[in-house]
């Protein structure tokens, strides 16, 4: 990924924004883009949107960095821009790295990207657990969106909530 070319995001990359190896885990997270701080240090999850992430899923889940795997849909920094073209370049990046970690579960954060793997019914689907391939999946909202909408922040808690059981 550090050598690739394959869309315009190259240009803006100081970093790579993928873990640095890969983890035994039973949680894969994915959400869309990373932010500036992240693309700045290499460092995922290095943001006030990730701190807060992080808060949840050790709160809920009572899981640490080690204990789960995060991913972006777009590998490099995006800067909130993204087009289908950049998409379909990083898509396979995603698709090896959930091959290589084979997690029990995939928490699919935001609408983007729960479509983005080619699923429909976000809205109907949203807090539901169903199986896949050889995982359970589940979307969930962003952080984002619900620092935009912080009603919403109970459904969130009660979607991680449904986790735990799997892990």
């Amino acid at each position: 990924v550090s050598s690739c070319t394959l869309c315009q995001f190259s240009k803006t990359r100081k970093f790579s924004l993928m873990e640095p190896k890969i983890k035994n885990v039973k949680l894969l997270i994915l959400d869309v883009f990373g932010q500036k701080s992240e693309n700045e240090s290499g460092i995922l999850l290095n943001s006030k949107k990730g701190e807060k992430l992080k808060h949840y899923i050790y709160q809920i889940l009572g899981l640490c960095d080690e204990d789960f795997y995060f991913s972006y849909l777009f590998k490099c920094f995006c800067n909130g821009k993204f087009d289908d073209f950049s998409l379909q370049s990083c898509l396979p990046f995603f698709w090896n790295e959930l091959k290589l970690i084979q997690p029990a579960f995939l928490l699919c954060l935001g609408e983007y990207t729960f479509k983005s793997l080619g699923f429909k019914d976000y809205h109907i689907l949203k807090g539901e657990i169903f199986a896949y391939k050889n995982f359970f999946i589940m979307p969930s909202y962003d952080l984002d969106f619900i620092e935009k909408n912080p009603s919403y922040e109970k459904n969130f808690i009660q979607d991680l909530k449904k986790i735990k059981g799997f892990l």
